[in-house]
């Protein structure tokens, strides 16, 4: 986490003395090893997926919904037996006081997993509290053992324990005889009280120095020689076969008495259990389970926060790095005594915690790839830099090929389209082995359909499972073919683009009937082009020569969309002159860069030019330099209407710099548009930028500027800049296009009842209805009422209109958790007041999974007080989806689902088979707000099921 959970040296001393006459509970040297009694919430559901990402390596993801919220727990299992696996410490290649991402830790050092590792100093300097000894070395010094927390090892045998290390270390003057102790190795104190400390080459480029303390000494020893003696001085470079022991206060005087220029110095560093023999040790925070049982034996961190930690089975077989996610809107984190448990659960034996909270993160290198990816969820919502990590790593060969897997881009497909298949191949070991995918052999079974070479089409629709064989080996992938496409859902509706260009239309998706969402391939669409503009080819529009407006049509199974198009733009339209220095300001990055403006009487239009210098002959980082639109005080200059392209003309020094600007769009959101991407010339000439085409109109110009990537280039100069004109697209007015195809749902209809159906009407009747409408009103809901079966009366039923209704079953939605029937149709009254189905009350879950899962009925309805999405609705995302995806479930098992919800007004929106009504509930106050309540009226004929909504009033 960081420094707040350090106690430096002397008060610990403190501490321990206080300890000592109070004869409490044993000193650090033998901490009490208590048992902690844990209660666990209950499940409520739990998913896993895991895989071989290396041999003897597998990652897994346990998403479990649990009574207080969701656990989010990613697993590395490493197999210590086998010969290929291998467990390593990560830091950054600049030394261990310089912080780096877990990601970048993985990637650099070619691992294949990891997870970050111990607690840490960040101020001023980076430094690691406990032990960290790699390959037989210590990069940072155990802490004293009357002190430490404990440490995770590993020796050369694969053989893990969880332990308290303890060293002796002092560096003796062969020539004056003196020794002084080391205190620690390659650490630094914020207080300055961290003893004799020794840097080396792990440390980092340099020593702290004395920028921090005036009293800080460092004593240089090259090849074992002192070679010079430092008060408060500028830090020392570090390099291979030096070292440099620094201390200040009372801890210096015996580096001043002992050692001289020219002393011939001697270290004796030992340590328990024996350095030689471990590959990795690193510092944690508490051993939290030992021999099974969870426990807390040094810091523990209370709370509910995010959580690393390692694990050791109970045979020393199985190495478990594992995190588990908080402060999130969903995932809450745990305990540390839940945290022991969980690995308990696991297979743990002993296990221990490492640093958390916004240090926690677990970062996997996909099979073949070369960067690895972050696999939790970091509470700060990005990788927070840490001082160091665990790292997993794989040396096996590469073998002959062991498995095929067969991939595709979505496992839903729409009737009479295309899915394309890839195949990848492996070894035993879990590597990628190159394979000739033209020789792969696909069939199919369960639905009717064509294969050729690796291409699908679907000619009815149900499941289809796709085998692919290569070379005696076999892969399998389930698909689902949808019915066929209603609405086509574009990526864009307009677009402008340059005469003899061309443009991506982007991905596209559709809709069925039951609003089941799938990728369509371009290739599967109809696509015509309205208008003398261009053509499409491959999903990707190429514009004509000519400048005009047209339109793209795309047509598949019911669907229908279009796309308005504008070619080419007029002449550009003058904005700024640059005539007047007062409009403009500068700035530069990084701030060393030296940079100013200045009008120039040399113009290309007009009277002035602005010349913008720039100095880029220091630093070895990205600079740039400003010119900012600063008229009347305002940031930047606001552009009217919607221009698609922006000019200017330039007068370059031939420097070659990166020509760029910023633009601001309504949401606030910041664009860079590119004007030249190396300005050679030494002549006026026009640069030009497009403007992104989903850019959120009105925008604001907020700079022009010049930057240099490449730190060796060192140069400075000056460009002009005149005449900025902003160009207007062709007007996408006057374009008759098709009518779009829009999503019509099938049960929304009327419908007769037969002989043996029924009919429900859903509707309210508030307490107040007859004061605000008079018995007329009464009479007129009553009407609607009586010709059902079955009232479901949102809010319960008005006391007059229960006196005059002729129903067969009246059922009041406003005591939940409670389950309704009538014939096939079950009607379910939860509550999700507090923000979901959890918060409000755990036990629904467990209802309802219950309710669903042993229904009888066809129909099945869930009645809430708040939308799942949206404003007003859950708060946990992962809940609304898991229960999105219960009643697919339940969908797919042949029933029909229908969510009746709260709100302001009257929608319905169908999603995979769930159809999401909103039901307007607002307050009665006038004759007026009467005519706001709506009857969801529905006729049920066995298994068919149909709706209408209908005015009361």
């Amino acid at each position: 986490m960081n420094n707040r959970l350090v106690v430096n040296n002397r008060s610990i001393k403190k501490l321990f003395v206080f300890l000592l006459v109070f004869c409490t509970v044993a000193s650090w040297i033998a901490p009490s090893l208590t048992a902690e009694a844990v209660n666990l919430p209950y499940t409520i559901h739990e998913s896993r997926e895991a895989q071989y990402i290396a041999s003897g390596v597998l990652y897994e993801n346990i998403r479990r919904f649990t009574s207080q919220g969701w656990w989010n727990i990613n697993v590395i299992r490493v197999d210590l037996t086998n010969e290929y696996a291998e467990i390593k410490g990560l830091m950054s290649e600049k030394g261990i006081s310089n912080r780096d991402t877990v990601s970048n830790m993985v990637s650099k050092s070619k691992a294949v997993a990891g997870i970050n590792g111990d607690f840490f100093d960040f101020s001023p300097i980076s430094s690691p509290i406990g032990a960290f000894i790699s390959e037989g070395k210590i990069i940072s010094s155990p802490v004293a053992k009357e002190y430490a927390w404990p440490s995770f090892l590993i020796d050369y045998n694969n053989k893990a324990e969880i332990t308290l290390l303890d060293r002796k270390m002092a560096a003796t003057s062969l020539t004056s005889k003196g020794t002084v102790t080391i205190h620690n190795i390659n650490k630094f104190k914020p207080a300055g009280d961290g003893g004799v400390i020794l840097y080396n080459k792990h440390w980092g480029d340099k020593t702290p120095g004395g920028k921090y303390f005036d009293d800080w000494v460092e004593v240089v020893v090259d090849n074992n020689i002192v070679t010079d003696i430092r008060i408060g001085q500028e830090p020392v470079k570090l390099k291979e076969n030096r070292y440099v022991l620094a201390a200040r206060d009372f801890y210096r005087d015996g580096l001043l008495k002992h050692f001289k220029v020219g002393h011939e110095v001697k270290l004796s560093i030992t340590l328990v259990p024996d350095l030689e023999n471990i590959k990795l040790a690193i510092g944690g925070g508490s051993i939290i389970l030992k021999d099974g049982v969870p426990t807390a034996t040094h810091n523990n961190v209370r709370g509910n926060h995010p959580r690393t930690g390692i694990v050791i089975s109970k045979d020393g077989n199985e190495l478990i790095l594992a995190t588990i996610d908080g402060r999130d809107v969903s995932f809450k984190g745990v305990e540390q005594n839940v945290f022991g448990a969980i690995f308990k659960e696991l297979g743990a034996y002993n296990a221990i915690n490492l640093d958390g909270g916004g240090s926690t993160t677990m970062a996997v290198k996909p099979i073949g790839e070369e960067v690895a990816k972050v696999v939790n969820k970091p509470s700060d919502g990005g990788e927070r830099r840490v001082i160091n990590g665990v790292g997993v790593f794989s040396n096996a060969p590469v073998e002959e090929l062991s498995y095929i897997k067969v991939e595709t881009d979505d496992k839903n497909m729409f009737l009479n389209t295309t899915r394309k298949f890839t195949i990848k191949g492996y070894d035993r070991h879990h590597n990628p082995v190159e394979i000739d995918e033209s020789k792969a052999i696909y069939t199919f079974e369960g639905v009717e359909g064509e294969i050729s070479e690796n291409k699908f089409k679907a000619k009815s629709s149900g499941k289809v499972t796709v085998q692919a064989y290569y070379e005696g080996l076999t892969a399998t992938i389930d698909l689902k073919v949808l019915d066929e496409v209603e609405t086509i859902l574009l990526p864009i509706d307009k677009f402008n683009i340059d005469v003899n260009s061309k443009k991506s239309l982007g991905t596209i998706y559709g809709m069925d009937k039951n609003g089941f969402k799938a990728k369509i391939y371009p290739e599967d669409i109809d696509w015509t082009v309205i208008g003398d503009i261009g053509y499409v080819e491959n999903g990707v529009f190429y514009s004509g020569e000519k400048i005009g407006s047209g339109a793209i049509t795309a047509r598949i199974g019911k669907g229908i969309n279009n796309i308005l198009v504008s070619v080419g733009s007029g002449n550009g339209v003058f904005i700024e002159g640059f005539e007047n220095i007062e409009d403009f300001k500068s700035t530069t990055y990084p701030e060393f860069v030296k940079a100013s403006i200045s009008l120039n009487e040399e113009a290309k239009e007009g009277k002035a030019s602005i010349g913008l210098k720039y100095d880029f002959t220091e630093g070895e980082v990205s600079r740039a330099s400003y010119l900012l639109f600063a008229k009347d005080g305002k940031d930047g200059l606001a552009l009217e209407g919607n221009p698609s392209k922006l000019a200017f003309w330039v007068k370059g020094d031939g420097n070659g710099p990166w020509l760029r600007g910023t633009i601001r769009d309504k949401n606030g959101n910041r664009h860079t548009i590119d004007f030249a991407r190396s300005l050679t010339t030494t002549q006026w000439q026009l640069v030009e930028a497009n403007i992104p085409s989903d850019i959120a109109y009105p925008i604001i110009l907020e700079r022009i500027y010049v930057v240099e990537i490449d730190a060796n280039k060192k140069y400075a100069g000056e460009i002009l800049i005149d005449n900025l004109m902003a160009h207007y697209p062709v007007s996408y007015e006057n374009i008759e296009v098709p009518e779009p195809s829009s999503f019509r749902d099938s049960k929304n209809t009327k419908v007769d009842k037969a002989e043996d159906g029924f009919s429900l009407i859903v509707t309210r009747t508030p307490a107040n209805l007859k004061e605000i409408g008079g018995q007329a009103s009464v009479n007129k809901i009553l009407d609607r009422i009586n010709k059902h079966e079955l009232g479901v009366f949102v809010g319960g039923i008005n006391g007059e209109v229960s006196k005059a209704v002729k129903l067969d079953q009246i059922i009041n939605i406003k005591t939940p958790f409670k389950t309704n029937r009538y014939k096939n149709v079950m009607l379910i009254d939860a509550s999700s007041a507090k923000g979901g189905l959890r918060p409000t009350n755990p036990q629904q879950w467990l209802w309802l999974q219950d309710r669903l899962n042993n229904a009888a009925e066809d129909h099945i309805f869930l009645f809430l007080n708040t939308p799942i999405w949206g404003q007003g609705g859950f708060t946990d995302p992962l809940e609304a989806e898991l229960l999105h995806k219960t009643l697919v479930n339940t969908f797919e098992r042949g029933k029909s689902i229908w969510v009746i919800y709260n709100g302001s007004t009257n929608k319905v929106d169908v999603k995979d088979g769930v159809r999401y009504i909103e039901f307007n509930n607002r307050s009665i106050e006038t004759e007026e707000d009467l005519k706001g309540i709506r009857t969801i009226e529905f006729v049920v004929n066995g298994k068919n099921i149909s709706y209408q909504i209908n005015s009361a009033y």
